[in-house]
């Protein structure tokens, strides 16, 4: 396919970015909050409604690719679908193909990244953590329930605002379950996501992503959260991506036995012995924070791959921080683990 060709477009830039007081489409910048592979976040004012929102701005760079400006337009699509409190709300989104102009404006949150607040003050306590954990799961749970995959949760999509609430952000990378994967027949090395925070079946083949990535990931950000660095950390992303999918995690010392059980099946390196979806992970984490016994049930064994000879049964699990209560069964899901050889 040929690249898009758009008429020349020269707005008033400060070094790559747009300069303040620069107005699209009823906006007006007022300086770079974050940027990324597929584009550059701003605080801006929404004129009308004189309200700050973030605006998220195209990069001119992926203009030369028409699928990757479907991508940006499909993660203002996405995004939008939802309103949920753990969720960065999105309010509309504008193009201007003439132009070569793409950007989608969401709800703006005092704060910083988890990948920042864990920067600037290190670790957070296991307490604090698991509550921040908590709030974006409750995200995952209810985007999966509408048969959708995140496949990018990483520290610098968690936004902390300054009272403590979290949300989820950045659906660039979203896949529709029932939207299906197209493939061109070339075999080709294609990563989706971010390493170091990537299930090692999302990395083998990102087209057969499941919740269960999601839960990966959002137990390597736990883990981030606890020590200030990934579970796993190479020299390379091939480094990193072997590693993940050979190296068995070396869980925190200082935590409690229940949250090392939680933290385990997160990391787990086959999808069988993690938690299924968001929900799972909501229900854990309430588990825990009621003080409750955690029991990961094993099959009888059978004489293909299954054993029961590695059944985990920890007690006097601790309380999961703000992580509060609910009515919902505090059991586990079922957790299938492969026999060791």
């Amino acid at each position: 396919m040929d690249s898009p060709r758009h008429a020349a477009y020269d707005p008033p830039m400060t070094g790559d970015a747009l300069a303040p007081g620069t107005e699209l489409f009823g906006y007006a910048i007022q300086r770079v909050i974050g940027k990324g592979g597929m584009g550059t976040v701003y605080l801006a004012k929404q004129l009308s409604l004189g309200r700050q929102v973030a605006l998220k701005v195209l990069h001119p760079s992926r203009l030369r690719s028409q699928p990757q400006i479907d991508q940006f337009v499909r993660e203002a699509q996405n995004a939008g679908r939802f309103n949920h409190p753990h969720l960065v709300l999105v309010h509309d989104a504008h193009v201007d193909a003439a132009r070569g102009l793409y950007c989608y404006s969401m709800e703006y949150v005092p704060g910083r990244t988890l990948a920042k607040l864990v920067t600037e003050r290190g670790p957070l306590g296991a307490s604090a953590a698991l509550h921040l954990i908590y709030q974006v799961a409750k995200a995952l749970a209810h985007a999966h329930r509408a048969g959708l995959v995140h496949r990018d949760v990483k520290p610098d999509n968690i936004l902390v605002a300054d009272n403590g609430l979290a949300k989820l952000a950045d659906l660039g990378l979203v896949h529709d379950k029932l939207e299906g994967v197209g493939s061109s027949g070339r075999s080709v090395l294609s990563l989706v996501g971010t390493p170091e925070y990537s299930a090692p079946e999302q990395s083998r083949d990102p087209k057969r992503v499941t919740a269960a990535c999601d839960a990966y990931s959002l137990g390597a950000c736990l883990y981030f959260a606890l020590t200030g660095r990934p579970p796993f950390v190479g020299t390379t992303v091939i480094d990193t991506i072997v590693k993940a999918a050979t190296e068995t995690v070396e869980l925190p010392d200082h935590l409690e036995p229940g949250q090392r059980v939680l933290l385990g099946h997160l990391l787990a390196r086959s999808p069988v012995d993690r938690f299924a979806d968001g929900d799972a992970v909501v229900q854990a984490l309430e588990t825990l924070a009621r003080g409750g016994e955690i029991t990961v049930d094993q099959p009888a064994d059978d004489d293909d791959t299954l054993s029961d000879e590695d059944a985990v049964d920890e007690k006097d699990a601790p309380a999961a921080g703000g992580a509060a209560a609910s009515s919902k069964s505090n059991r586990f899901k079922r957790v299938r683990r492969r026999r060791r050889h």
